[in-house]
């Protein structure tokens, strides 16, 4: 079986890694290739070995090259716009949308919603993060018997490996740059706001002078946001590290991850601190409010204001202060990665769906 994934993404995300793990996890007898548009994500292809078209931009002529080149059997495509261009170019090919996001535009009529609607018939099945998308969409009814309900892959043990075991093979000094108070992971991009974590740490320091934050990520804002720590005379309590191969050593490293999104899919970033034990401050958006409770960390936001700097600043010094409300929030990170840690049975469930439309499909050629 060959199964052709396809993203308009040219960088590294939450939904490019979802489909590199699902391509790295697939048995040897489904042939994984990716439709990807030129950009950094091809840095991670290679270093995975996966066998990738890489395109200037993924349009649809782009994906009839590839199907034309590949021949799949399925069709995995990835969000909404690759989801609809698949529609347009083929209609014997099974389709598999992946809606990797808790989108807002499913929740109201819009164009984007209504012509998703419209293709929904033309899809084998739609994987969906949690049940929540297909309840609140307008054109639920459209959906009824499409819709699988999957999350995202995460495999604890893996990333705690990846995390622990390349710390214990560094000096004690070299380690002594990995450590932090508070850690920042994520694509320095609007979404991500790392203005407001350097905010939220300028308000901090105001009750914590010696505080340490470090800043892992690269992005457009990563000049914007050296300039505001300078301005603010942050320089002796924010570091920034830029892109790291290994991000997770810094995550075992930090007593806390804070993450004030405008916007986030998932928020993996968010799950994998918590393999270690850290207790995670997220605002009010997107998967933050799947897999962020109390018991490991705060929501710190509202509906009216999903990103709260006093909330933040607030949580922060009590994890800072309050050993006792700490070590609670650090016990609840490690068993919500353990009830989280789903990677197994994701990829398994993958398969799954790609031998039921194969399947499916054949018999209805022979028909």
């Amino acid at each position: 079986m060959k199964v052709l994934h396809i993203s308009k993404s040219n960088t590294y995300s939450g939904m490019e890694n979802v489909a590199i793990n699902i391509i790295k996890s697939m048995p040897e007898e489904i042939h994984s290739v990716y439709l990807t548009a030129t950009g950094s994500v091809e840095t991670k292809l290679l270093e995975h070995d996966i066998e990738y078209i890489a395109e200037e931009k993924v349009d649809e002529d782009a994906i009839k090259r590839a199907i034309a080149e590949v021949k799949p059997d399925i069709i995995h495509a990835y969000e909404y716009d690759c989801s609809l261009m698949c529609t347009k170019v083929t209609d014997t090919i099974p389709i598999i949308s992946h809606i990797y996001s808790v989108p807002k535009w499913v929740q109201k009529i819009g164009p984007k919603s209504v012509i998703y609607g419209g293709a929904c018939k033309s899809f084998a099945k739609i994987i969906i993060p949690v049940k929540a998308v297909e309840e609140k969409a307008w054109f639920k009814d459209k959906m009824a018997g499409k819709t699988v309900v999957l999350g995202t892959p995460f495999n604890a043990a893996r990333i705690f490996e990846k995390g622990y075991v390349a710390g214990t093979e560094m000096s004690k000094d070299k380690l002594e740059g990995y450590k932090s108070d508070i850690l920042f992971v994520g694509y320095l991009t609007d979404d991500k706001n790392p203005y407001e974590f350097v905010r939220i740490i300028n308000e901090v320091r105001k009750t914590h002078p010696h505080v340490k934050a470090i800043i892992v990520g690269g992005g457009d804002l990563g000049s914007e946001s050296l300039e505001l720590i300078g301005r603010l005379g942050l320089g002796d309590n924010i570091k920034m590290v830029g892109l790291q191969h290994n991000p997770y050593v810094y995550m075992n490293q930090t007593k806390m991850m804070v993450a004030p999104s405008k916007f986030e899919g998932f928020g993996m970033a968010a799950v994998e601190a918590m393999a270690f034990g850290k207790p995670v401050l997220a605002s009010r958006v997107g998967g933050f409010m799947l897999t962020v409770n109390d018991s490991c960390g705060k929501i710190c936001g509202t509906d009216k204001k999903p990103v709260d700097r006093n909330d933040f600043v607030n949580s922060i010094i009590e994890l800072l202060d309050n050993e006792e409300v700490y070590k609670a929030k650090s016990d609840g990170a490690r068993k919500r990665a353990k009830e989280l840690n789903n990677y197994d049975q994701y990829m398994e469930k993958i398969v799954s769906i790609y031998e039921d439309a194969y399947k499916t499909e054949t018999i209805n050629k022979k028909c």
